[in-house]
């Protein structure tokens, strides 16, 4: 009889052809490529969620990718390979190790956060408003406490010792709507070291730093049924204080996890946003 989780294996491969970018010191970033060609209208950067892998991205990689944009996946530190510069590295200083892809780009780019990716988003273009067009944000929280229920659901995600009833319940509960099935590579790809690598750089930068994500235009979906980043802490404030800067949309039908959940809506969204961005700016370098 199996007594726990399978929370610590592979989550899944992810999509794309795999890069290894050195960083300056003896760090390395681990980035998956899609749809990059000359012909690319844009390239959207993507962070996944707090100790997860950026496999999560893969169905909406390929949809962004049909329209003729190019995605880069960046793995969480200590996943497939990826190691942060600093020790102890602050979000300011995980930026800095993206900033070092971003320079190798043609051109600006546009940056993707899920929940904890979303912070870093924000940090990258907070300090690197040369190197980034716009900002999508999915579960953007960040300001506010998370619920303790929620908090608690969360963070047994990544207790490899519970059993895999008990870590299903908690990645239901933190993270889908009720009514939604979980894909099995959500019950795996929980990274603990990755997750509080994470956190402490999170609790090492005042969220005023950075939740302006530098004045740059964003897209911030937020989930009905979101218990970790609920609506009323995340896109009602963003579309309150930058009324100018944010375009907000709601989904129904799904929690923290919103990616699996409502992968066609949240595709959808997002393309509408960036033919926007790009539509308006023509002749800007790709």
């Amino acid at each position: 009889m199996q007594t726990k989780n399978t929370s610590a294996e592979t989550a899944r491969p992810p999509i794309g052809r795999t890069l290894k970018v050195g960083l300056t010191g003896h760090g390395q970033l681990i980035i998956h490529q899609v749809g990059h060609s000359e012909t690319a209208r844009a390239e959207i950067v993507c962070f996944a969620s707090l100790g997860r892998e950026s496999s999560d991205f893969n169905e909406l990689a390929r949809s962004l990718s049909e329209r003729d944009y190019a995605i880069s996946l960046i793995e969480g530190p200590f996943i497939n390979g990826a190691r942060p510069d600093a020790d102890h590295p602050t979000l300011f200083d995980l930026a800095e190790d993206v900033a070092v892809y971003l320079r190798t780009r043609p051109a600006p780019v546009f940056i993707l956060g899920h929940a904890f990716g979303n912070r870093l988003a924000r940090a990258v273009a907070a300090r690197h408003l040369d190197l980034v067009r716009g900002v999508i944000l999915v579960a953007a929280g960040g300001l506010k406490p998370i619920d303790r229920a929620a908090g608690r659901a969360l963070m047994q995600c990544f207790d490899a010792d519970l059993t895999p009833e008990a870590h299903r319940e908690a990645v239901r509960f933190g993270f889908f709507a009720d009514a939604n099935a979980i894909p099995d590579y959500w019950l795996r790809g929980w990274h603990p070291r990755t997750a509080q690598a994470q956190r402490h750089a999170t609790q090492s930068i005042a969220s005023s730093e950075w939740w302006a994500a530098g004045g740059k235009p964003m897209l911030v979906i937020a989930a009905e049924q979101d218990r970790i980043a609920p609506p009323e802490d995340t896109v009602d404030l963003l579309a309150a204080e930058f009324p100018d800067a944010v375009t907000a949309v709601r989904i129904e039908a799904a929690g923290h996890a919103l990616l699996p959940e409502q992968p066609e809506q949240i595709a959808a969204a997002t393309l509408n946003w960036l033919d926007q961005q790009t539509d308006a700016d023509p002749d800007a370098p790709i």
